[in-house]
């Protein structure tokens, strides 16, 4: 017999451009005080961030959703779903003059050391 796996689901809903939310927890990461810049990064990461801090599986999936815009009801974001540790791993990066990009996640202070030349 065949042992089964049993993951845990997490359902993210994408509020406008700047908000998600952990619909399991309401756990909510909001970043429309950063909507204004040349840069900006999406609320995906940062709160698949916090659920790992907060002990979440990190190999649970992750199904992003957000509300229809032509019915009622919900609709996945992308076709199929990543782990947690995947979507905490990554930032989701988009500037005035290029569309959205998956980028590795670096913290702020191995920024700050790379910049002072620190780091190679």
């Amino acid at each position: 017999m065949i042992p089964a796996v049993i993951t845990a689901m997490h359902t993210i809903e994408l509020i406008g451009s700047f908000v998600a939310r952990h619909v399991e927890s309401g756990l909510t990461v909001d970043l429309t005080s950063r909507r204004n810049r040349s840069t900006t990064k999406g609320p995906i990461s940062p709160l698949c961030r916090k659920l790992v801090e907060l002990g979440h599986d990190p190999g649970g999936k992750v199904h992003i959703i957000r509300k229809a815009l032509d019915k009622d009801g919900y609709i996945p974001v992308f076709q199929r779903d990543r782990a947690l540790r995947t979507w905490a791993d990554l930032d989701c990066v988009e500037s005035e003059s290029r569309s959205v990009r998956l980028a590795k996640h670096r913290p702020f202070a191995e920024i700050k050391r790379q910049l002072k030349g620190e780091l190679k």
